[in-house]
């Protein structure tokens, strides 16, 4: 073997070992194919990781249906499904001011933990829904009560923004 021969199979060799790792940033690969790398590994760990464990039922931004999911888990008494229909920062006013303003999904959780631990005929039916773009106003009629409490209206203003109930107002009862 000749020693230009010798020298191209060191070179070779060496190479060989310190090659970098297949999917990795080199100045031969350049910085794009770095970032494609970094974003197909972020993806494919996404489809593995799932983001949330509950999630609300829409399947659209349709603020209809938004609100329709939020109220099919309300009468379901899953408090974790109810709460995932709601933006982080929902603001839930109660125009009465009998009740406090509630700000925020983990508040929302704990003003809504009730519904655990109420029989499963409490539930509300709508009686009327008026929609106006990205707002939804239900008249609801509550549900399953005893006898003595009776079967109260409410009346429940939602703003809908991205798939999400943004803003809850409850203007007051007669």
């Amino acid at each position: 073997m000749r020693s230009a021969d010798r020298m191209r199979y060191r070179i070779r060799s060496f190479v060989a070992r310190h090659r970098p790792p297949r999917f990795s940033w080199s100045p031969r690969l350049g910085v794009n194919m770095f970032v494609r790398t970094k974003t197909l590994s972020l993806c494919m760990l996404a489809m593995l990781c799932p983001l949330s464990a509950v999630a609300c039922d829409n399947t659209s931004d349709d603020p209809v249906s938004v609100v329709q999911a939020q109220v099919d888990a309300y009468n379901a008494h899953d408090v974790a499904k109810f709460a995932s229909c709601y933006a982080d920062d929902v603001s839930v006013t109660d125009l009465s001011g009998k009740r406090p303003v509630v700000l925020g999904t983990a508040a929302l959780k704990k003003a809504y933990a009730f519904l655990e631990a109420k029989p499963k005929a409490f539930r509300v039916e709508i009686i009327q829904r008026v929609v106006n773009g990205a707002v939804v106003v239900d008249q609801e009629q509550v549900m399953g009560l005893p006898a003595d409490k009776g079967q109260p209206k409410a009346l429940a203003v939602y703003e809908v923004r991205e798939g999400k109930i943004q803003k809850v107002w409850f203007p007051p009862r007669d």
